[in-house]
């Protein structure tokens, strides 16, 4: 790497996967630029003088543009759950990434690393997972980038909000209703997904390739609830539905005024979040496991923390 500082621009910066990305640079030799809709989060970082943040518009592409200039690497962290009147998963994950090729083509940057979803593919059956292959198709498309496509599966971590939620929701509920008990992930620790990312900044090989990121163990949804009972030593009763049940569960979660829980969601859950292994990167990295990562009571979260269920099922 040339002695001169690197600038690497990260888009949704103050998002659980941004937040440790960011920690991570901005222990070695670069200057950063954050990227947020949400800059209230990320803005005691304004002290550092290596990293600039910036409010982000997606609407404003003029401003991205001008934002964007003099940079070296952009990393693509957006994505959304679920959708609102002012973000679907179209403008999130498939118009934003072209927009972001098109802008950084005509500054002349090339280094692009885009964090997609497992189970991607047209063939999925929920838009979320259509809307993110389409995204990595429009990305593909410009041979002039020097891309790299990560699909995580759910990522945890003392902040995540996948796994923290089930903890609240145990510790809460002496009875959890579980929708589509069997569903398949794998989950990967967010500090191997951060190491990762930060590894492949200035490697050629992985330009022009897509990877699947999981922890070194498959379980169930069910079996995940299991550990996480059992790390908070409590004793709860799971009722697990069947398809026609868990599609009304859903049905009846979307009803309520905070999106926690949709079809779409419900959707998602019928593709195994399982890493392809002919797709894997070839890095090695600590393969923390949940069920250890449960037991060590110093990753708990404090008891007054809040968690904001609006983002994606990979931490985003």
């Amino acid at each position: 790497m040339a002695q001169s500082k690197k600038t690497i621009a990260i888009f949704g910066a103050s998002g659980f996967l941004g937040s440790s990305i960011v920690l991570a640079l901005n222990q070695s030799n670069y200057r950063l630029k954050l990227f947020s809709r949400n800059k209230e989060k990320i803005k005691f970082w304004t002290v550092n003088p290596n990293i600039q943040i910036f409010d982000f518009n997606l609407d404003d592409l003029t401003q991205v543009k001008k934002d964007l200039k003099n940079t070296d690497v952009v990393i693509n962290l957006l994505g959304i759950l679920h959708q609102s009147k002012k973000d679907s998963f179209d403008k999130i994950h498939h118009l934003w990434p072209s927009h972001l090729a098109k802008t950084m083509k005509e500054l002349g940057i090339k280094r692009l690393l885009h964090v997609s979803a497992l189970g991607a593919g047209s063939n999925a059956p929920s838009l979320y997972l259509k809307s993110k292959i389409l995204g990595e198709t429009a990305l593909l498309k410009q041979k002039d980038l020097y891309l790299t496509i990560l699909r995580p599966s759910i990522i945890f971590g003392v902040k995540d909000n996948f796994i923290n939620m089930f903890k609240l929701l145990v510790k809460w509920l002496p009875v959890i209703v579980l929708l589509s008990p069997q569903s398949k992930f794998q989950p990967i620790y967010i500090e191997d997904v951060s190491k990762i990312i930060t590894k492949s900044l200035w490697d050629k090989k992985t330009y022009g390739k897509v990877y699947e990121l999981g922890g070194p163990d498959v379980y169930s949804l069910k079996e995940i609830i299991k550990l996480i009972i059992k790390s908070e030593k409590l004793q709860r009763l799971i009722i697990p539905l069947n398809k026609p049940l868990s599609y009304m569960f859903a049905l009846s979660m979307e009803m309520l005024p905070i999106k926690i829980l949709t079809r779409d969601n419900w959707r998602s859950m019928q593709v195994d979040n399982v890493v392809d292994i002919q797709h894997a990167i070839p890095y090695r990295y600590s393969q923390e496991r949940l069920v250890h990562y449960l037991e060590n009571k110093k990753n708990r979260p404090p008891m007054r923390a809040k968690y904001n269920f609006y983002r994606s099922k990979s931490g985003r």
